[in-house]
């Protein structure tokens, strides 16, 4: 094996181009292989990156909601075709939005929306509806816990019939709401049982006070493509509106060693380094199996992502093709809003992490790069 391109990639991003500070580690049966840092956690204040920062992991934590569905679905709690009004009523009655020359007409969904519909984003939510959401249930409110969102998000018309076709959105964080109820434990906690403390992430919340987050985290950054540079912002995360809110869908505050360190228990099929199963390996391999149609790949349509389906919550490559990709096909994982990048290949026990921590983050460019230069690395 030999890392020495990706290494120097890692510290070109971050000494002449736009990345302010980076962090990897990779996994090959169970043993670290790779581990480099590179650049500055704070620029200004010129504190190198060590490695072992807080970052805001966005949503790299659908991948640990996912899994958490999958473990309920393992152990025959859930079914995949349960409708979501099965666990909050309120999702009998969704509706859904149709654009008609006349003005928008908004009609009762025809198809009732189960938990495959969330686990694979053909839900009919998006982005869009989380503000309008949130700001309503805090003037209802104050603070909002998951199940909260929920119920406001089934009041919100769909953007299309469940099932019609792929849209990144809100259905994680619903499904961590069903989590919830389904478990009886709050979701952050269930997630701490289940996933944190198994795995030995020591590192990893859903809230942290805010003076123990700035004196631990990188700084945060935002890439301003007008300057062709980036620009210090606070260390916050808009999608967590208050600390009774844990958002299954961008929660996870943790750092590299850590959520490495989870993806290398994915790479070994589901065993801990402690030996501990958390989940069996059929059914990491349903999670990572294409769910998408022909017609609902068509709205699977990010550039960086050509060459790729989607599974029970996580990307699965299956053409290289067209991915131009190194890493086998069922390669898995997901991404994060600030440069979070999760790779696993069950087959081979190999695995990599990789983060900055960035706004505009970039990933077009990192993604098929990093990824390319850890899986040939693996093969020389």
């Amino acid at each position: 094996m030999d890392f020495s391109e990706l290494e120097k990639f890692q510290d070109w991003m971050s000494d002449e181009w736009r990345i302010p500070g980076s962090s990897a580690i990779g996994y090959k049966d169970g043993e670290v292989v790779y581990c480099h840092s590179s650049g500055y956690a704070d620029v200004e204040e010129r504190r190198p990156m060590k490695g072992d920062e807080l970052m805001y992991m966005y949503s790299i934590t659908k991948t640990v909601t996912s899994l958490c569905g999958m473990k309920l679905l393992e152990e025959g709690k859930i079914r995949l075709d349960d409708p979501v009004d099965y666990y909050m009523p309120e999702f009998a009655d969704v509706t859904v939005r149709f654009k008609e020359p006349g003005g928008d007409v908004i009609e009762k969904a025809k198809r009732r929306m189960t938990l495959w519909n969330l686990f694979t984003m053909t839900s009919g939510y998006d982005y869009t509806m989380n503000c309008p959401t949130v700001n309503a249930l805090r003037r209802e409110n104050g603070d909002i816990t998951a199940r909260d969102m929920a119920r406001g998000l089934a009041g919100n018309p769909l953007l299309f019939e469940p099932g019609d076709r792929w849209c990144y959105g809100m259905s994680h964080d619903i499904l961590a709401a069903v989590i919830e109820i389904v478990s009886g434990k709050r979701f952050s906690d269930y997630v701490k049982e289940n996933v944190f403390e198994p795995v030995g992430m020591k590192n990893s919340y859903f809230h942290l006070p805010q003076e123990e987050l700035d004196a631990r985290a990188a700084s945060m950054y935002q890439f301003n493509d007008t300057t062709v540079r980036y620009e210090k912002i606070p260390v916050t995360n808009w999608a967590v509106p208050g600390e009774s809110y844990d958002s299954g869908g961008a929660g996870l505050i943790s750092n590299v060693p850590d959520v490495a360190l989870y993806a290398a228990t994915l790479a070994a099929g589901g065993v801990t380094k402690s030996g501990e199963r958390i989940i069996k390996r059929e059914t990491i391999d349903l999670w990572r199996t294409n769910q998408l149609s022909e017609e609902q790949m068509k709205w699977f349509d990010w550039g960086q992502l050509v060459g790729y389906g989607y599974g029970l919550g996580v990307r699965t490559h299956v053409d290289p093709a067209k991915s131009g990709s190194s890493s086998p096909i069922g390669e898995f994982g997901w991404t994060g809003a600030a440069g979070g990048l999760f790779y696993v290949d069950v087959e081979n026990n190999a695995s990599l992490f990789y983060a900055h921590h960035m706004l505009n983050n970039q990933e077009y460019y990192t993604f098929p790069r990093v990824r390319n230069l850890f899986f040939d690395g693996l093969k020389k």
